[in-house]
Parts: C-alpha cells; sequence; structure tokens
C-alpha cells in the first residue's frame, strides 16, 4: 500500500473511531466534572482523558495486538470469558443504561428545551417507537442521516467550545472537592467507552483488512494513527465541555443536575438559539446511537440464543424495558448504574492494559491470576456500592494502597497477576495459551 493511501484512511478510520466514542449522551458527564472541579479542573481533565479517551484508544491496539478479535484476548482467561464478558456488558450496561439514558438525555436536553411542559411519557413513547421501527428497518436511511449528524453536532460543540475559551462565562471557583483526579477518573466510567472500544475493535480492524491492509505493520499504522486523530477530536469536545463546566463553578447551585447544568451552561453562552440548535442536535444524535446500539444488542443476544429468541422479539424486550428505565430521568440512571460501572470496568482497564503488553506476559496464569482478583475486588466493592456490605471483605479492602481513590483493585491485580504465573510454572511445563499468545505476537 502506498503511504498516502494510508493516510487517507487512517483520517476516515480517525474519523470512525471518533464517530463511535463520540456519543451525545456523553455530553453531559464533562461539564458536570467540569463544575463539581472548579478551579482544579485542569488536575481533573487529566482523570477524564485518561478514562475517557486514551484507555478506550488503547482498547482498539490492545485488540489489534490480540490478532484483532477479543475472544483471542480473553483466551487465556478462559474460552467463554469472551462470550460471558459481552452478555453482561449488552444486558447490564447497552440495554439497562445506555439506551434508557439517550431517551432520557433526548427528553431533558432536547424535547424539555423545545416543549417545556411534554410528559416525559409521551417522549419516551415516541422515541422508542421510532427505535423500534428504524431498528427493524433494513434501510441504511438512519445510518446516512447519522453520517450528517456526527459532523453537524461536532460543528456545533466545537464552536461551544471556542466561545466559551475567548469568552468566558465566569472564572472556576474553589469547591471544596477532595480528589478531582479521582472523582474525574471514576466520573468518566459512566462514558462506557473502554467497554466499546474492546467490543467494536473487531469490527474496525475486519473493515481495515476489507481495504487491503493485511500486513500487520500497515494495519498498525492505521490503528495507530486514527486513534491520535480520534483522540485529538474527542480532547477537543471533552476537554472543551469540562472546561465550560468549570467556568460555571460559580454561577449556578451546586445540587443542579448535569443535564439542566449543560442546558444552562449553553444558554448563558450563546442564548436561546444557541439552546434550541444544541437541543435538535443532541435529540437526533441520541436517536441514531440509541438505534444503532439497539440492533447490535439484539443481534448479539438472537445469535447467543440461536435464534430461540428472535431479533424482533429482542428489539421488542429492549425497547419496552427503555422505555420503563428512561422515565426515572437521567441522574437517576447515573446514580443506580455507577456500582455497575465500578463493578466492571477495573476489568476491562487490566484487559486493556494485558492486550497493551500482551507480549511481556509470560504464560496464561497471570492473565487468571490477576483477572480472578480484580474479579473479587469488584464484586465486594459493587455490593458495598448497592448497600450489600460484607463486613469482612470491605474492612479488608480499604486497608489496600489507593482504595480511598478507587483503586482498590490496582494492587490484588499485580499480585495476582505474579503469583498466577509463578503457580502457572510451577505446576505445568507447557502452557498451550503462552504459544497462541507468541504466535499471535510474531504474525
Amino acid at each position: 500500500m502506498k503511504t498516502n493511501n494510508i493516510m487517507r484512511d487512517s483520517i476516515i478510520f480517525g474519523f470512525a473511531f471518533f464517530a463511535v466514542f463520540f456519543g451525545a449522551g456523553n455530553l453531559i458527564f464533562p461539564p458536570s466534572i467540569g463544575f463539581a472541579s472548579g478551579s482544579e479542573w485542569p488536575l481533573a481533565l487529566v482523570g477524564f482523558v485518561l478514562t475517557g479517551i486514551v484507555l478506550p484508544l488503547l482498547a482498539l491496539i490492545a485488540v489489534l495486538n490480540a490478532g484483532g478479535k477479543f475472544e483471542n484476548l480473553t483466551n487465556p482467561i478462559s474460552p467463554w470469558f469472551h462470550k460471558a464478558f459481552n452478555l453482561i456488558c449488552m444486558v447490564f450496561i447497552a440495554m439497562l443504561v445506555t439506551v434508557p439514558r439517550t431517551a432520557a438525555t433526548t427528553h431533558e436536553i432536547g424535547v424539555r428545551t423545545l416543549f417545556p411542559d411534554f410528559p416525559v411519557s409521551g417522549t419516551m413513547i415516541i422515541f422508542f417507537g421510532l427505535n423500534y421501527y428504524f431498528a427493524m428497518d433494513k434501510s441504511n436511511l438512519l445510518d446516512k442521516v447519522g453520517k450528517f449528524l456526527t459532523p453537524a453536532l461536532f460543528a456545533i460543540l466545537v464552536f461551544i467550545v471556542l466561545k466559551g475559551t475567548m469568552d468566558p462565562i465566569g472564572e472556576p471557583i474553589h469547591t471544596n472537592l477532595e480528589n478531582s483526579f479521582s472523582h474525574s477518573f471514576l466520573g468518566a466510567y459512566q462514558t462506557g467507552d473502554v467497554f466499546t472500544g474492546l467490543l467494536c475493535a473487531s469490527v474496525f480492524i475486519a473493515s481495515i483488512v476489507g481495504k487491503g491492509y493485511t500486513k500487520s505493520t500497515d494495519m498498525r499504522k492505521i490503528v495507530i494513527n486514527g486513534t491520535v486523530i480520534a483522540g485529538m477530536g474527542l480532547l477537543i469536545v471533552y476537554g472543551g465541555l469540562l472546561y465550560l463546566g468549570a467556568e460555571g463553578s460559580g454561577l449556578f447551585s451546586k445540587d443542579i443536575e448535569s443535564t439542566a447544568l449543560l442546558t444552562r451552561l449553553i444558554n448563558q453562552l450563546l442564548g436561546d438559539y444557541g439552546t434550541i440548535a444544541l437541543a435538535v442536535a443532541v435529540a437526533l444524535a441520541c436517536l441514531t446511537t440509541a438505534i444503532g446500539i439497539t440492533a447490535a444488542i439484539a443481534d448479539f443476544l438472537s445469535q447467543l440464543t440461536k435464534n430461540k429468541v428472535s431479533y424482533k422479539t429482542w428489539v421488542i424486550l429492549i425497547c419496552i424495558s427503555g422505555v420503563s428505565v428512561g422515565l426515572i430521568g437521567v441522574e437517576k440512571i447515573i446514580s443506580f448504574s455507577l456500582p455497575l460501572f465500578l463493578g466492571l470496568y477495573p476489568v476491562s482497564i487490566l484487559l486493556v492494559f494485558l492486550g497493551i503488553f500482551r507480549k511481556y506476559i509470560p504464560n496464561a496464569g497471570a492473565y487468571k491470576g490477576s483477572v480472578i482478583l480484580t474479579v473479587l475486588i469488584s464484586i465486594f466493592e459493587t455490593l458495598g456500592a448497592f448497600g450489600m456490605k460484607v463486613s469482612f471483605a470491605n474492612v479488608w479492602i480499604l486497608r489496600i494502597p489507593l482504595s480511598e481513590v478507587g483503586f482498590a483493585w490496582l494492587l490484588p491485580a499485580i499480585i495476582g497477576f505474579i503469583a498466577g504465573a509463578v503457580i502457572h510454572t510451577l505446576g505445568s511445563k507447557n502452557d498451550k495459551y503462552g504459544i497462541d499468545i507468541n504466535s499471535v505476537n510474531n504474525e
């Protein structure tokens, strides 16, 4: 392949990466984190960039290192692990959080801005009626519309970022937030983009191969170049919105809801017309996002059940659950979903690092040991977040270094990695997974 073709396709895939990670529903998190951080916004930005931009993009490279398939990345843990992980993410994150959150965001930022008295139940019925129709429709109408919506929304947001930077609406103030870095790092879990990177990477890599790039060096160039391009776009949008939130830290009540904060920030910056433009763009972008996610969930679950439960039935079930959860509003969805993200994200982050440093991992035992201890810590922390504390475990977890800032899993993961590698070496001289790891890396 010629160098100019690689650069051209790197740009194309870079924008594709950006479009997948750039969810309209995620727009509410950077301003709220910046608002909570106030004058500490630079440290908060570092935390958000790590979880919301760097780790999701590294997930693409992690899967690439595993031969372009997520199941290859998780095979050293167990052949069934990727199915279990996919199922949990699809049901508990995508179906019960992401899809209804896009609908609730549509109402609170879009519909309520345009029609203040319109009931949330009406929005949910119309939203998921359209969601059902287009998820069942085999035409590419919404794909085509989505291709225009994402650039349009991006253009609006870049204008907002530039306007907010050159003409600030206020000065960031001290907000008494104890640790803005960990608050932001953990808060960015809600974007769910590390899951997206891990689960969608194989689709991207297959598309790159479909373009005729079969050499690993060319594929790696495109993926790395593409992640840099996508990362720059995400940094402009997320970073600018986070700073805009910090500018408003002295303007609004501390208990303001995330969607109301975004709407009032834009109104303060651009007036009513700017708020209306954003409301329309976000509502339409949320709908296209929901349709794509609904189709992906239904397709996965119908294949998992070997079509005993059909694609159409899953779409109906997703829409029904979406209406039910969406009615409770964005803030309550964020509140009940936080323990789910706290439980699943550490394992996802660990998988990213295991993929990035794949060729340096000695054997399958290192994978298993690190994942087992990370999962155990995450389970206890999730139970604690839901109010179901296991006293002896929680006391022990609180004594682990970095637990106070949300990284209780890190040291156990390292211990599990070392112990697992040693036990595996002592127990067996032949590691079939180790051979697989090396063969993938040497391709």
